[in-house]
């Protein structure tokens, strides 16, 4: 019993000292001219709506770019495989800076967001681009079940070339910005955990949101140049 209680003690200690680790304090840019090993990690996991698997193969660095792609490669009960890659620290709060370029196939969502794993309730804030509509961009938050999605026109195709996508998120708003020029603002269920940065690229099942990936021409490839965070000052 000694024994036992001294063990979960260290292994208490040890999750309280890498959670303290994992959190990200100051500034940080990466410009992936080499890889990505070092800051982010990629996953291998699916869910409901996606009808693709996300694969580490999927992943890979290549001129100054981070690379994802969708394929038509079967993975269990999945006929495509995607991409993400994760933070392996968490954020609290700031300027979140990402410079991409969305895939164009239909059936598609590029993403850039915030995610708070293994939450009681969803906790995100996102930019998502469908293939469908890549002069729209869907925004959204979460602090529970409830979505706050919200549809914004963009004056340009975000799958032709690279743009610059701000979160701005301060303890009690949260700012979207495309370009340098404010397209959405919130004060209302703003997150207040640390959160995990992410950017992936799927295949969803809404055919309303992102057209058919049946129709789509694979692979496609979505692109992330750069991410920089700076953290809030109060």
């Amino acid at each position: 019993m000694r024994f036992r209680y001294a063990l979960a003690l260290i292994f208490f200690s040890l999750s309280c000292k890498t959670q303290n680790e994992l959190r990200q304090k100051g500034p940080f840019e990466e410009n992936f001219l080499n890889d990505y090993y070092k800051n982010w990690y990629a996953e291998n996991h699916t869910f409901e709506n996606n009808l693709a698997h996300f694969s580490e193969n999927n992943v890979n660095a290549a001129n100054g770019n981070i690379v994802l792609t969708l394929n038509s490669n079967k993975h269990h009960e999945k006929n495509y495989t995607a991409a993400e890659i994760r933070t392996k620290k968490m954020f609290l709060y700031g300027r979140f800076e990402a410079k991409l370029k969305a895939a164009d196939a239909l059936g598609c969502i590029t993403a850039f967001f915030l995610y708070r794993p293994n939450a009681t309730h969803n906790t995100e804030i996102d930019f998502e681009i469908s293939g469908k509509f890549p002069k729209v961009i869907t925004l959204n938050h979460w602090v529970d079940r409830r979505s706050h999605d919200k549809e914004i026109a963009l004056n340009f195709d975000a799958t032709k070339d690279f743009h610059t996508y701000v979160i701005d998120w301060k303890p009690n708003s949260i700012v979207w910005e495309v370009d340098g020029k404010v397209i959405h603002r919130t004060a209302t269920a703003v997150p207040d955990k640390p959160m995990q940065v992410i950017f992936n690229l799927w295949a969803t099942k809404s055919v309303s949101w992102a057209g058919s990936v049946k129709n789509a021409k694979l692979p496609t490839f979505a692109y992330v140049n750069s991410f920089k965070y700076t953290p809030y000052k109060r």
